[in-house]
């Protein structure tokens, strides 16, 4: 099942890839609720901001699904306040012919391995609460869920809410 994935570090040629990823569910689903899909300059700013942060921006590929980058992951700004520096906003998406394969799993635990704890204490994730698959990938990588929020968000003419999840790689 799990096929012959590879994951390797985000290259500017892969944003035109993110951009394909992305926009399918920005069109199509409540997995995100922005209305409008970045561009690919969008793409290119993005993976540099998390480049210059030291953090982690990875792409997968199996070309027995198909050839190409197949998905991403990466550990964003969380608030964009100073104090919020050491903790991280994950995003992962894989083109929907990549799912149910195991993918998704693997390259969480990529992005979670590649996570320098002296620069990222605690990764969150905030997850639509109608994306069940998302919040179970992130319960097997060992997030805990620690909060939920009701009609935050608003898509396809209906209000959304959103489960907040949490996982540590620092000891305190």
């Amino acid at each position: 099942m799990n096929g012959m994935l590879t994951v390797r570090a985000a290259e500017p040629a892969d944003c035109e890839a993110f951009a394909e990823i992305y926009r399918h569910y920005v069109e199509t689903s409540v997995a995100t609720f922005d209305h409008d899909a970045p561009g690919i300059d969008e793409w290119s700013a993005r993976l540099e901001a998390v480049r210059a942060a030291g953090r982690p921006f990875l792409a997968a590929e199996d070309p027995d699904v198909m050839p190409g980058v197949l998905g991403y992951a990466y550990l964003g700004t969380y608030r964009g306040k100073a104090g919020w520096r050491w903790t991280a906003e994950n995003s992962i998406y894989l083109r929907p012919e990549a799912a149910g394969r195991g993918h998704g799993t693997r390259l969480l635990q990529a992005l979670i391995d590649a996570s320098d704890p002296a620069a990222v204490r605690t990764i969150m994730a905030v997850i639509s609460d109608e994306v069940p698959a998302s919040i179970r990938l992130h319960e097997r990588a060992g997030f805990t869920e620690v909060g939920r929020s009701s009609g935050v968000g608003f898509k396809f003419d209906r209000w959304l809410g959103c489960v907040y999840m949490q996982l540590s790689l620092a000891d305190d």
